[in-house]
């Protein structure tokens, strides 16, 4: 009986802890999405990636390690990439084939 109020204790705690982890992930994407900035940054991380190369067909805000990131989804050369920008700083953190 102890053994299993244990496990289930550690299955409640780890449950609880998801939805202040998701708050937060969620309150970093807004603020990307609300700062004054967030237009211009957008623009200039397409800019940046079409000198690249690739067509730029989504840019959203999101979290990444608790810091902001911009994702990309882009193409180039007929394949699909996942791109990883930091934000604001819009420096390369992932840019990998779409499987």
């Amino acid at each position: 009986m102890k053994k299993t109020f244990a496990l289930t204790l550690a299955a409640f705690a780890a449950l609880s802890a998801l939805p202040a982890a998701a708050s937060a992930d969620d309150r970093i994407e807004r603020q990307v999405y609300e700062s004054a900035d967030f237009p211009a940054k957008r623009a200039q991380a397409i800019q940046m990636l079409q000198k690249k190369g690739y067509q730029v067909q989504d840019v959203d805000a999101d979290s990444r390690r608790g810091k902001p990131v911009l994702e990309i989804e882009a193409y180039k050369n007929g394949r699909e990439y996942d791109i990883i920008l930091s934000y604001p700083q819009l420096e390369i953190i992932r840019e990998r084939v779409d499987n």
